[in-house]
């Protein structure tokens, strides 16, 4: 009787709704054009499974790694601090998407996802954004690393079964959906294969459990695309021939002018897997903004260094990832479509992979 009861009054209450009030809940889509920010033009990288990915993303990994026994860290305040400064996120995710971004990329170890949630709700509550004119790509399965992560956004993988690894990745899944406030992210990403120089037997296993997590949550919508990052074309394969159904469809991996993995790249380009470009702008020991050749391109052309980097991954085809809290680098940094490099400056800036500079992160070829 009380079911009965609760049914008739909730009918009674629908009743009082108009129905194309309904309607307009459940089955409109507005277009973009309805939102009050301009978005840019960015052109998109299609999917295998249709996606349309913009080419430019506005990073999240803000930290400050520079403490060392003999150096301080950069925080005058606070020279001790080595890790994540999410804090940062506001000012930049802020300041991008009011001038046009519209791919943001931030993981669960970020810790940057709450601040992103605060920042979207502000912009959806206004009216100035929608979700549909927003693309967030986050990554979860990132094992622990001492001194820098904290167990909840890492996992200690080597010590998991996959049934705890498939649990421990629905709630990370869930967890990452409550952070940035929304119901669905449009590319979840598995973040390393392994704990970082893992030589684990049971890591393809693993690896496997987490992929038969995200190839639900694609399903079932919650994600729009699924994919990986920091994986060897061995890794995928593994992946594939372990079982699982669907072949990712993204793997974002570290590029730049000074690192490149060719076999890594070939392999996807062949399998139709897009490649999405981390640290693009370097952050080794040297800096390839400095670099004499990507400065002599910059100054012919016009252009910043960052721009002339930028554009060299563009036009291989990958979508880029630069990160930064400074509005006329995040305008510099978006602009990277009004001018194209000839093959002579493209074949001068591939020279610069002999460098082989990175940001000191393990090869994808030293986990099993």
């Amino acid at each position: 009787m009380l079911v009965k009861s609760i049914v008739v009054a909730s009918l009674s209450l629908l009743s009082l709704v108009p129905l194309q009030s309904l309607a307009d809940e459940t089955c409109s889509s507005p277009s973009s054009a309805d939102s009050k920010i301009q978005l840019s033009s960015v052109p998109t990288i299609t999917l295998r499974n249709g996606v349309e990915m913009p080419q430019v993303a506005a990073g999240s990994c803000f930290r400050d790694c520079t403490k060392t026994d003999s150096n301080p860290s950069g925080i005058p305040a606070n020279p001790n601090f080595f890790g994540f400064l999410p804090e940062r996120t506001y000012r930049s995710i802020s300041l991008a998407l009011g001038m046009g971004y519209t791919h943001i990329d931030t993981a669960l170890v970020y810790r940057s996802q709450k601040q992103i949630g605060a920042v979207l709700a502000a912009k959806f509550m206004s009216g100035e954004l929608r979700r549909e004119d927003v693309f967030i790509t986050s990554k979860l399965f990132h094992g622990e690393m001492a001194g820098l992560t904290r167990r909840g956004s890492t996992l200690p993988l080597d010590d998991m079964t996959p049934e705890e690894v498939a649990e421990a990745i629905e709630g990370q899944f869930e967890l990452i959906l409550e952070e940035l406030g929304v119901g669905y992210v449009d590319i979840m990403l598995m973040h390393w294969p392994a704990i970082m120089d893992s030589k684990n037997k049971n890591n393809a296993a693993r690896r496997l459990a987490a992929w038969k997590v995200l190839e639900n949550m694609l399903e079932r919508g919650q994600a729009r695309a699924i994919g990986v990052s920091n994986f060897s074309e061995h890794h995928i394969e593994q992946l594939m021939k372990d079982g699982a159904k669907v072949l990712p469809h993204v793997n974002q991996i570290e590029a730049s002018v000074y690192k490149s993995w060719h076999d890594i790249k070939a392999y996807c380009d062949e399998k139709g897997i897009k490649l999405m470009a981390y640290s693009p702008l370097g952050l080794g020991k040297e800096s390839l903004l400095n670099d004499p050749v990507v400065l002599s391109i910059a100054k012919d052309k016009g252009l910043a260094p960052s721009q002339v980097a930028l554009r060299y991954l563009i036009q291989q085809e990958y979508a880029v990832l630069p990160m930064s809290s400074s509005e006329e680098r995040l305008r510099l940094n978006l602009d990277l479509f009004s001018f194209t490099l000839d093959e002579d400056e493209m074949n001068k800036l591939s020279a610069l992979g002999a460098k082989d500079e990175g940001i000191g992160l393990p090869s994808p070829y030293d986990m099993s």
